[in-house]
């Protein structure tokens, strides 16, 4: 199966949309962005929901310290520890070790990631590459060269770890993703309408990734 993971969500309505919708999982950006959010609102919204034995969150980071996290766990409850900036292998390894969480590493699509791959899959769960920038960690709206998405993929399943895809995905476009069968996929500005999360493109993305795990099994 390919996990959904729907990111940036920003109010009660968007999280009540991405549970219905099926979105396996909820992303929430704690770090500066346009759609950082405050850790208590994001308790307050999912208080307010019944999510599914499937269905997990995700905390969206960049660079934190140990008391950042400490304190983020402290006001609510998460699944996954996402990290987007420039934190080593030995920092996600007292992370992990500290708070039990499932640890996921972002990584950027440059000359070098696969090293990174490598570098950081003993001390991770799995890992996200992205488009990104210097200036913007994700969220960029950008998608990068999908050709080299194979390579990604057999890669980390030779490190035996999940993979997911993101930047620039989009209920038009996700079906060309989707034909590399990578491990999951995470959008956030392809599933907005001026800059709000939309119900429509939910269901569509996750109507096509339905459809297409029928056609590959």
């Amino acid at each position: 199966m390919i996990d959904i993971k729907f990111c940036g969500l920003q109010s009660d309505q968007d999280v009540r949309n991405a549970v219905k919708t099926g979105a396996d999982t909820l992303g929430f950006v704690f770090a500066r962005s346009k759609r950082k959010v405050a850790p208590e609102a994001v308790q307050h919204w999912l208080a307010s929901v019944s999510l599914n034995e499937h269905q997990k969150t995700a905390a969206v980071m960049v660079d934190p310290s140990h008391e950042d996290i400490h304190n983020l766990l402290e006001s609510v409850s998460l699944d996954i520890l996402q990290f987007h900036g420039n934190e080593s292998p030995q920092f996600l390894l007292e992370v992990k070790k500290a708070t039990g969480k499932q640890i996921i590493k972002a990584l950027r699509h440059r000359k070098g990631t696969l090293d990174q791959l490598s570098a950081f899959s003993p001390f991770v769960d799995g890992f996200i590459v992205d488009a990104g920038s210097e200036e913007q960690k994700g969220g960029t709206g950008r998608r990068f060269n999908w050709g080299t998405v194979p390579v990604y993929i057999h890669f980390a399943r030779q490190l035996n770890r999940p993979l997911w895809i993101a930047g620039g995905i989009s209920p038009e476009n996700v079906d060309e993703l989707l034909a590399y069968n990578p491990d999951g996929i995470d959008v956030s500005s392809g599933i907005e309408n001026e800059g709000c999360k939309d119900q429509t493109k939910m269901e569509a993305i996750v109507k096509q990734v339905s459809k297409d795990e029928y056609v590959l099994s």
